[in-house]
């Protein structure tokens, strides 16, 4: 999972406007917390405590919404997600914004560590990408994970867009470990 899905995450916890499927958030608060540790817990608890805030906010808004669970996280696949194009949603957010907490770093998912042939793929899919019209494509961190959230820091120009899309084409499947392919002119990328 990259940064750009962890943010989707964050965003989806904290009520965002986006279509929510889970809510990811805090739990096992310690009672007394103590040094660095103790206000990471005492986060984890406000956290929660703001989740259940919100969920009460959005029913007295008319939305049937679940408890939080024990981390904090709503499935709001359990009674349908509401449209993010819902003026009674979007009103609903906003006012129950204040509610809306950051999920605390500890208990943002996170993937498992990338393997060394891993980060070895992404380094070559850099390489690739550079070769095949991207060259301001970044190289992945020491960990294997793409700054910027998996690409360029900037918006593309069409022309850069349609490189980009012909550079993706040749170079994902050294992402695998295989080797690059002949881009095809009548598809677009998916990924």
């Amino acid at each position: 999972m990259g940064a750009a899905a962890m943010l989707v995450l964050a965003l989806s916890a904290c009520g965002g406007d986006t279509d929510a499927q889970s809510v990811a958030t805090a739990g096992g608060a310690s009672a007394q917390p103590t040094g660095s540790a103790g206000a990471a817990s005492g986060a984890a608890a406000q956290y929660v405590e703001a989740q259940r805030k919100w969920v009460d906010c959005l029913r007295k808004e008319g939305f049937e919404v679940p408890d939080p669970d024990a981390k904090g996280r709503v499935d709001l696949r359990a009674h349908g997600i509401p449209k993010k194009t819902d003026p009674k949603w979007r009103e609903a957010q906003l006012k129950c914004k204040d509610f809306s907490l950051p999920v605390p770093e500890e208990l943002q998912e996170k993937p498992p560590p990338m393997t060394a042939e891993q980060i070895a793929n992404r380094r070559e899919h850099a390489k690739c990408m550079r070769a095949n019209g991207m060259p301001d494509w970044p190289d992945p961190g020491p960990d294997g994970e793409w700054p910027n959230e998996g690409g360029l820091a900037r918006e593309l120009t069409p022309q850069e867009q349609a490189a980009n899309i012909r550079a993706l084409q040749i170079c994902e499947p050294v992402l695998d470990g295989r080797p690059k392919t002949t881009p095809n002119p009548n598809a677009s990328h998916q990924g």
